[in-house]
């Protein structure tokens, strides 16, 4: 059984009943692939009759519904291509998740059917067995074997035994299958039919105003007098009273017997208010629950808990206005907009039905129970349905009424139930809309009246009392006879000239269809609806998805609905903010991941202008294999009944340029049937579906999706995706570069690719994912909170800190990568001429001090954007040097505001500055970078004027003709420089200053370690801890992730790893697992043991050399790992330059990766002032520093790390550095000098160990800049951070620490004192 689904979406002018239609017979499909289109009539028929004879019976075929298509098809659907033929699953390699899935169906059943089939199975077998038993032992005692008799009816009786045991096991199974809520046959009862979001309006003011609101189909606020939203007004507000059930039947119970009842069980003391919309784990009740994977259940669908399944009641009080009649032939209806995960809804004590699916409306009729006065609206909440399998999507477990309750009321002639608008580029206008019939006033006209407005919507704030829209002209209008027996009527209008709605461009017009009865040359109003229309057609074109004919490149990332403090109940603000940082990050599209998300949130995106991937409320993660339930016949009306309604709902957003049918659910009969029906409702569209990932079941290939969406391909994989020469679709992918803690490297070569012309048919794709889902949890009164993620709540089935894998923290500030994200998406890009590049640097000629300057340079500039010019743009350039924060010089330049031909630069303003810099240049010379910036020159709706957008650097030479230039500048030692002198102990070396007033420590070396234990350059020591060679780092969520992870949930058995180790190797284990095996984690870093300290004077007094040979040790096992030739040469004006070899040994040979190759050290606390040359201002690694521009910055150690990571990690990491200098209040510092190669560098208030063994935030202390160590590592080499995937290691080779190299590196420490300029003696040692 199955509730009542919507009339047809406009995909014809037939009502389409998806759902009652499951089971009608196949016609064969009209839809042919574009390589088939020139078969001959002979060949069409021969691939049907092959098609049909290789058919394997798992096969039911599901046809299509006879219709006319209302709008378009798309210019090339790669749709339904050799779609069923066995021959085309074997060449896929995919037979066998069909194979298995209809096997498993009957072996693990899914529905009641096959449970029935299984309990008759095995019942008969045992029935048979014991029955034979018994015979046996009959036949023995006949033939006098009494004792052998006497075996076997012992046998028997234990068969009896085990049938008695196998009966009242199964039949809990059995009795429950009748449930509603453990029945997947049964969608909803008594449900209406879905629809696009009513207004309900009585004018057609009101509705005009009304499209210019977010929340259009239910705010009290609004114009609007049919439409009566049920929240909380406060939370405080206790018209809501909630009560909490452990399972279903004792709410069930509970209700009956409160029925009319006034007596204990209605006892107002037993009752606790809550607020709706929301989760009532987040309320006080019972535990939020993560999984990403897992089912927090035994997976037996469609069983879920029947003893442990909580099931909430929320009632409350329903004052009926007093202007609203019961008894003038009003309809009246009860929405709940979103219920987790299943529901009974009763009206004054009588139940009037049942729904499943937690993302999309449910709406229920209450007429012939409502009453004038105070009513009650009870709500029983069951937070496990069978429905729960197929919403298994890696988010929190949170159920409730976490949408709007309203109630609404039709007039008696308000008679649109449904209408569905169809605006292409081209400027055609086809509406369809559904009505009522037959009226109830016989033998009246009426009239659609249908007009189509340029109104403004000129304010981004909806707030009350405030102007939101702008009455523009009427660009068309027209009147359509509806008869009094008619149920649908459609029209159509060529409106011009118009301006097409994208991403870019995102130009609304507000549609106003209004019924009025009577006399049609005087029309009275009685309904009206409206909606936001945007001129827009899709289409795939060689092989090419466009946009109003032109190809698009999709800039996406997937969004989870997600609010740290509220879990899924997300407010409009939320929504416009979230949307607005990915428009000012340059994002052009978002996937709803992996279900519906509040109708709201399509307004904000239709309005600021962003596409959108709407996925169906399908995953079943859970599964093995994931295609059981998509196999399944049992299972069909909820697959269908949820991809068609979110169609039905969805249809008039323009921001809507793909429907997916849902994420990591295998395939089958399922979707093959959902697909078609959907292709009937809309064809405009293409629809997408990724079943199952990397390993199995379809990897965003399969037939049944219009565009190859796969998720996680690597690089290389990816090139191969949209390369192949066997498939014609476009390919993008619906997840990639998974943003799992420090992450996001290799961003950067996607990208390349992305926009590369070589690849055209590859066209984005959306990274996973927006935001961190941490929910946030107070730790004392004085407002600190951390962010808790999975088992914090005492929840023992999770997935732990998977669900923290965002580029936004909960409350919505931007991770690190965001920045490189954001530069490899924006849309413009400077490429300089050949004849103005020197090398990779950009060359600038100068002949003579006050002679000619050639200093223009010259830029292709290439504007990315689709549709959109770059008048509103304003540009700048700034020259930097390697001396300095402050530019040398700023100035703006002019961009055709096309986006298209060559920019010229003029650096004539800076010359006169570098000659004076040049005249002073120290022996390392100078460094000049030229930045180019693009700004908003105006503000628009979702940033301000002057937000930055596009930002460029290039490296930059200044080649100098006929200009002296002195002797580069040089540091010498002064006269009066201090003597050196040594002493050696037992344990330690120490090398002194001998001056006139005594002697001074300089250094001190630890000769067992070879360590560096104190530097004292201005007499006291600055080392908290030893300066030693470094091998190890916090690991990251990536470097943890492996196969591991894998075998956890594929074979959750212990054993399993170690089977695979020893059959496969572990080279495909996480980084982590390596280091922890090779004694180089932080829970066991190797020792460092010297076995020979040399001291050697090389200038009397003024130079001397400490080499420290030494062994890198394995903590625990005392394995030698590496040879580390430590060298120290001490200089009188107190400069140490350190230069170390480091030697693996063979033990090492397999290690994937080094974590770091360095030398780390603690510095006193006052050394807090921070600057250095090298990339910035953020963090970056080498995998992940495209967007970073080499300058001098400056900043400070609780700066310089990321420490909103909620789970901590290895953080604040600057790549490519020269030089840093860390200085105390005084002035007075230590500078450390690269050798050629540069360095990376963090400075952070945290150690390693202190990062790899925290949890959470709070298990790092509060510190402040001056109070803290400062813990620096000076990394010669430093491993990437990776970030295809999180669950494997996926570090490219580039990016690697070969555990197989000998490495050599040197760096210079240097005093500073007060007067010093770092950036120039940096330049001169």
């Amino acid at each position: 059984m199955s509730d009542q689904d919507p009339p047809a979406a406009s995909g014809g002018t037939v009502a389409v009943d998806p759902v009652a239609t499951c089971e009608s017979e196949p016609a064969e499909s009209n839809t042919m692939s574009k390589t088939n289109r020139s078969s001959t009539k002979n060949s069409k028929k021969k691939s049907i009759f092959l098609d049909r004879l290789f058919r394997p019976p798992l096969f039911v075929q599901t046809g299509e519904l006879q219709s006319d298509k209302f709008g378009s098809p798309l210019h090339t659907h790669a749709t339904d291509r050799s779609t069923f033929s066995p021959l085309y699953w074997t060449a896929n390699g995919n037979i066998q998740d069909l194979v298995y899935n209809d096997l498993l169906r009957f072996i693990l059943p899914t529905y009641s059917k096959t449970h029935w089939l299984k309990f008759g199975v095995v019942t008969t077998s045992q029935l048979l067995v014991m029955m034979w038993t018994f015979q046996q032992a009959f036949e023995l005692e006949a033939a006098g074997l009494e004792s052998q008799s006497k075996m076997w009816n012992a046998l028997g009786v234990i068969e009896f035994i085990f049938l008695l045991g196998w009966i009242a096991y199964i039949y809990p199974t059995l009795k429950a299958l009748k449930c509603d809520w453990m029945n997947p046959q049964i969608t909803g009862r008594h449900r209406k039919p879905m629809h696009v979001s009513l207004g309900m309006y009585s004018t057609r003011r009101q509705a005009r105003e009304g499209a210019c609101q977010w929340d259009l189909p239910a705010r009290p606020t609004l114009p609007n007098s049919n439409i009566w939203r049920l929240d909380s007004v406060s939370p405080n507000d206790k018209s809501w009273q909630f009560r909490l059930f452990q399972n279903v039947e004792q709410a069930l119970a509970f209700m009956g017997k409160t029925v009319g009842d006034d007596g204990e069980g209605r006892e107002e003391n037993k009752w606790n208010p809550i607020v709706v919309p929301g989760n009532w784990m987040r309320q006080g009740y019972d535990k939020p629950i993560y999984t990403n994977m897992k089912y927090p259940w035994t997976c037996q669908p469609p069983i879920i808990p029947i003893k442990e399944n909580p099931t909430g009641i929320y009632k409350r009080k329903v004052e009926i206005p007093a202007e609203w009649s019961v008894k003038d032939g009003s309809e009246y209806s009860i929405i709940l907009q979103g219920v987790e995960s299943a529901c009974y809804v009763y009206w004054n004590g009588k139940e009037i039905g049942f729904s499943k699916d937690s993302r999309l409306p449910c709406e229920f009729d209450v007429t012939p129970l409502i009453t004038r006065g105070t009513n009650e609206l009870t709500v029983i909440v069951i937070r496990w349905s069978d429905g729960s399998y197929v919403e298994d999507q890696d988010h929190w477990w949170l159920a409730g009424l976490h949408r709007s309750v309203e109630l609404v009321r039709r007039t008696p002639k308000a008679d649109i139930l449904q209408y569905f608008v169809h605006a292409k580029a081209s400027g055609e206008l086809d509406i369809q809309v559904y009505c009522r019939s037959p009226i109830q006033e016989k033998n009246q006209a009426r009239f659609l009246t249908f007009a189509l407005y340029e109104d403004g919507h000129v304010a981004s704030d909806d707030s009350v009392g405030k102007n939101v829209w702008k009455a523009g002209p009427c660009l068309w209008e027209d009147m359509v006879h509806v008869a009094e027996n008619v149920d649908s009527c459609s029209i159509s209008a060529r409106i011009a000239p118009i301006k097409q709605w994208t991403a870019e461009t995102p130009y609304l017009y507000t549609l106003v269809i209004s019924l009025a009865y009577d006399d049609p040359k005087e029309p009275r109003t009685v309904h009206a609806e409206s909606c936001r229309v945007g001129f827009r057609t899709m289409s795939i074109e060689n092989g090419q998805v466009h946009v109003n004919n032109r190809r698009i490149t999709v800039c996406g990332v997937n969004r989870h609905e997600h609010d740290p403090d509220n879990g899924k109940v997300v407010s409009i603000q939320s929504m416009k903010r979230d949307v607005c940082l990915l428009k000012q990050n340059n994002f052009n599209s978002v996937r709803t991941s992996h279900y519906p998300t509040h109708s709201a949130f399509y307004r904000i995106c239709d309005y600021y202008g962003l596409y959108v991937c709407d996925e169906a409320n399908i995953e079943t993660h859970g599964m093995k294999p994931m295609g059981r339930l998509a196999h399944c016949p049992g299972w069909e009306a909820c697959f269908v009944s949820r991809i068609t309604r979110l169609v039905q709902r969805d249809y008039n957003h323009a921001s809507v340029i793909f429907w997916s049918m849902g994420n990591e659910a295998g395939r089958g009969r399922n979707f093959v049937k959902a697909r078609r029906l959907v292709q009937q409702l809309d064809n405009s569209r293409p629809i997408v579906y990724e079943s199952g990932g990397a390993l199995a079941e379809g990897t965003g290939r399969t037939e049944i999706t219009d565009v190859v969406c796969s998720m996680y391909p690597s690089v290389p994989r990816t090139v191969d995706l949209a390369t192949r020469t066997d498939d014609d679709r476009p390919v993008i992918l619906c997840e990639y570069s998974h943003a799992m803690g420090n992450s996001n490297g290799n961003i950067n070569q996607y990208f390349h690719e992305f926009w590369s012309k070589d690849s055209p048919r590859l066209q984005g794709g959306f990274i996973w994912d927006m935001i961190d889902q941490g929910l946030r949890v107070p730790l004392n009164d004085k407002g600190d909170f951390y962010f808790a993620y999975g088992g914090d709540f005492g929840d023992t089935i999770n997935d732990k800190q998977f669900c923290i894998n965002g580029l936004f923290t909960p409350d919505r500030k931007p991770h690190p990568a965001v920045a490189e994200v954001k530069f490899l998406q924006q849309p413009v890009i400077f490429q300089p001429l050949e004849a103005y590049m020197d090398s990779k640097r950009l060359r600038v000629s100068v002949k003579g001090e006050k002679g000619q300057y050639d200093t223009c340079i010259r830029f292709v500039v290439l504007n990315r954007y689709t549709f959109k010019d770059l008048s509103n743009m304003v540009w700048s350039w700034q020259l930097i040097s390697n001396r300095s924060e402050a530019p040398i010089r700023r100035n703006s330049f002019q961009v055709p505001s096309s986006g298209h031909g060559d920019v010229e630069v003029d650096l004539s303003s800076v010359v006169s500055r570098v000659i004076q810099l040049e005249k002073t240049r120290p022996v390392g010379g100078n460094s000049y970078y030229l930045n180019l910036r693009g700004r908003l020159k105006e503000r628009t709706t979702w940033a301000a004027a002057g937000h930055l957008l596009i930002a460029q650097q290039f490296p930059l030479h200044f080649f100098f003709e006929q200009l002296e230039i002195p002797s580069k500048l040089t540091l010498s030692l002064p006269a009066n420089a201090p003597i050196l002198s040594t002493e050696l102990t037992d344990s330690l070396a120490t090398i002194f200053w001998r001056e006139q007033t005594g002697k001074k420590v300089l250094a001190v070396f630890d000769t067992n370690t070879g360590a560096l234990l104190s530097y004292c350059p201005q007499g006291d020591n600055v080392l908290e801890a030893p300066l030693v060679p470094n091998f190890t780092r916090a690991a990251t969520d990536n470097d943890r992730g492996g196969m591991e992870l894998i075998l956890d949930f594929m074979f959750p058995f212990s054993g399993a790893k170690d089977l695979y180790h020893s059959v496969v190797g572990g080279s495909d284990f996480s980084y982590f697992s390596h280091w922890s095996f090779s004694g180089l984690s932080q829970n066991s870093p190797p020792n460092l043991i010297c076995h020979s300290f040399v001291i050697t004077e090389i200038m009397v007094g003024l130079q001397y050399t400490c080499l420290a040979e030494c062994h890198v040790v394995h903590a625990v096992w005392g394995t030698i790992l590496m040879d580390a030739s430590i060298k120290y040469t001490v200089y009188a004006n107190g400069q140490i330059k350190i230069s170390q070899q480091i030697s693996p040994r063979r033990v090492l040979r397999r290690l994937a990766s080094f974590p770091r190759v360095g030398l780390s050290f603690q510095l006193v606390p006052s050394m807090f002032a921070i600057q250095y040359f090298g990339r910035g201002p953020g963090e970056n690694y080498p995998d992940r520093k495209t967007s970073s521009e080499m300058g001098v910055y400056s900043t400070s150690p609780t700066e310089m790390g990321f420490m909103d990571y909620i789970v901590p990690t290895e953080n604040g990491s600057r790549s490519d550095c020269e030089w840093v200098c860390f200085r105390s209040q005084s002035g007075d510092g230590v500078l450390v000098v690269a050798d050629k190669n540069g360095f990376s560098l963090s400075a952070l208030p945290y150690s390693a160990s202190q990062l790899d063994h925290a949890t959470h935030t709070y298990d790092l202390p509060p510190v402040e800049n001056g109070t803290s160590r400062i813990c620096v590592n000076i990394d010669h080499k430093i491993m990437g951070v990776g970030g295809d995937v999180s669950w494997y290691p996926t570090v490219y080779p580039e990016f690697l620490v070969s555990s197989t190299h000998t490495y050599e590196y040197s760096v210079l420490l240097r005093p500073l004192n007060k007067k010093d300029e770092a950036p120039l003696i940096a330049r001169s040692v």
